[in-house]
C-alpha cells in the first residue's frame, strides 16, 4: 500500500474543504440575494398596481355629476367629490376609447403627449395588469415604460365620459424601474464584496476545522501502527517457539514445559490486546452502548475489589480499602467494573514489593468518587498530559511480558467520558500516583 504523505493529505483536505465551504457561500449568498431582489421587485410592483386599483375603483363606483344647492348667505356652498382627472401628467395617464377604438380625450394629451393617442385598443387584455415601453424619441434615452390596465366600464356607470368605454389606465413607472436597477447594482457589489469576504472565512474555517480531521487521521495511522507492532511482538515469539518444537518431534511436552509456557503467555497477550483493540474500535464507531442501571454498590464494590486483595498478598503488597459509599448507584456496572479493573492492575503492577495500594469509594453530592493510588515511583508531570493516549507507556522499557500494551488508560477514559464523568491523575506524596474518578449519578 502507498504511504501518503502527511503534508500532501493535509493539503488535498484543506483545500476540498476550502471549496465545499467557499461553494456553501455563493450558494447561499446567491439564494439570499435572489430572495431580496424578488421581495423588492414585487413590493415595488405591488404598490403601482395598488395605485391602478385605486383608480379602476374609483372609475367603477363614479357617483352622479356634481350638483349644487343653494345655501345660506355667508356659508360656502357644498359640491360632491368631482370625477378623477390626470392631475399628474406623464405620471399618470387615462386614455378613454369608443366603440370605434378610437380615442376620444386627445384633447388631454397636449405639448408632445400625442404618443398616448397612438395606443391601440387590445380587448383581450381587460383587467390584464401589464409593461410597456413607448417611445418618445429617436433614442434609447428617450422610452418610458408604463404599467397599463384596461378596463370595460359598464353603461350603467355615472360618469358619461366613461360610461360603455374601455379605459386604459397608465402609470409611469421611470423612477420605480431606475430604483430597481439602483438597488441590483447595490445587490450585485454587496454580494461580491461578501464574496470576497467569504473566500476569507472560508479559508480560515477549512484550516481550523482540519485540525481535528489531522489529528484524528494522525491517531489513527499511529493506532494501526502500534497496534501491528503490539500483535507482530507476540506472535514472532509463538511461531520461533512453535518452529523450535517442531525440531524435536519425539521429546516429550515435559521436556519443553517452559516453550509450552511462553507460548501460552504470548497467547493471553494477545487475546488480551485484541479484547482492547476491539473495544478501542467499537468505541469509536459508537457501536458501544452504556447500559445504566441501578446497583448496590457496597456488595458489587467488595465483589470486584476482593480477587486483586488476593493477587496484592501473593505479590507481598498490602490492598487497603475505605469503602464509604452506600446505597444504590445508576450506573453502568460492566463498564465500571473495567474501569476499577484497568486502575487496579496498574496500581498493582507499578507498586514494588512491599508497596501498598489504596482504594476508596464514597458518595459525594451525587456524584461516585473512586481514588486508587499506589506507592510506585509516581509519573512526571509532563507525561500525565499523555498517559491517556493510546500504546502511550510511561516506562518505555516494558514489553509483552510485563503485559503493558498502552490501551487500558484509554479504555478507562472513554468509560469515564460514556458516563459525562471525570478521570484526573495526582501524585501521592511522598511517592506514588493517585487516580481520582468522579462519576455522576
Amino acid at each position: 500500500m502507498k504511504k501518503i504523505k502527511p503534508r500532501t493529505f493535509e493539503n488535498k483536505q484543506r483545500w476540498g474543504l476550502f471549496f465545499k465551504i467557499l461553494l456553501s457561500f455563493a450558494i447561499l449568498f446567491l439564494v439570499l440575494g435572489g430572495v431580496i431582489y424578488f421581495f423588492f421587485q414585487r413590493s415595488i410592483y405591488q404598490n403601482i398596481d395598488s395605485g391602478l386599483n385605486n383608480q379602476k375603483r374609483q372609475i367603477m363606483t363614479d357617483k352622479k355629476a356634481p350638483q349644487f344647492r343653494r345655501t345660506q348667505p355667508g356659508r360656502r356652498p357644498q359640491r360632491e367629490q368631482a370625477p378623477p382627472a390626470n392631475t399628474a401628467q406623464f405620471r399618470t395617464m387615462t386614455v378613454v376609447y369608443n366603440k370605434k377604438s378610437q380615442v376620444i380625450n386627445s384633447n388631454e394629451f397636449l405639448n408632445g403627449l400625442t404618443i398616448f393617442t397612438k395606443i391601440p385598443l387590445e380587448k383581450s387584455k381587460v383587467n390584464k395588469k401589464e409593461t410597456m415601453t413607448l417611445y418618445t424619441g429617436n433614442t434609447q434615452t428617450s422610452n418610458h415604460y408604463f404599467r397599463k390596465l384596461l378596463v370595460k366600464v359598464p353603461k350603467e356607470n355615472a360618469n358619461t365620459m366613461y360610461a360603455g368605454r374601455y379605459v386604459l389606465l397608465l402609470e409611469n413607472i421611470d423612477s420605480e424601474l431606475l430604483a430597481i436597477n439602483s438597488f441590483r447594482k447595490s445587490l450585485m457589489v454587496t454580494l461580491a464584496s461578501f464574496w470576497i469576504l467569504a473566500i476569507a472565512i472560508a479559508y480560515y474555517l477549512s484550516r481550523q476545522n482540519m485540525k481535528p480531521i489531522l489529528r484524528s487521521w494522525k491517531r489513527q495511522q499511529e493506532f494501526s501502527s502500534n497496534a501491528a507492532h503490539e500483535l507482530r511482538t507476540p506472535l514472532t515469539v509463538i511461531q520461533n517457539q512453535m518452529e523450535f518444537l517442531l525440531t524435536k518431534p519425539r521429546d516429550q511436552v515435559m521436556d519443553h514445559a517452559v516453550e509450552v509456557s511462553t507460548t501460552l503467555d504470548e497467547v493471553k497477550h494477545m487475546k488480551v490486546l485484541s479484547s482492547q483493540l476491539l473495544t478501542l474500535a467499537r468505541s469509536d464507531s459508537g457501536m458501544i452502548q452504556i447500559n445504566k442501571q441501578e446497583v448496590d454498590i457496597e456488595p458489587w464494590l467488595n465483589k470486584v475489589i476482593q480477587p486483586f486483595d488476593e493477587i496484592a498478598d501473593s505479590q507481598n503488597k498490602v490492598l487497603n480499602t475505605n469503602l464509604l459509599a452506600q446505597g444504590r448507584v445508576n450506573f453502568d456496572a460492566d463498564l465500571v467494573r473495567q474501569l476499577l479493573v484497568i486502575l487496579l492492575d496498574n496500581a498493582l503492577k507499578y507498586t514494588p514489593s512491599g508497596g501498598s495500594i489504596n482504594v476508596s469509594a464514597k458518595v459525594n453530592k451525587k456524584n461516585l468518587v473512586f481514588e486508587i493510588s499506589d506507592t510506585g515511583r509516581g509519573i512526571d508531570d509532563p507525561e500525565k498530559e499523555k498517559i491517556f493516549d493510546r500504546f502511550y507507556r510511561t516506562d518505555k522499557s516494558r514489553n509483552s511480558k510485563t503485559g503493558g500494551n498502552g490501551l487500558g488508560l484509554s479504555i478507562a477514559k472513554w468509560i469515564v467520558d460514556e458516563h459525562h464523568g471525570k478521570i484526573s491523575v495526582h501524585d501521592n506524596y511522598p511517592t506514588g500516583t493517585i487516580f481520582k474518578v468522579v462519576l455522576p449519578e
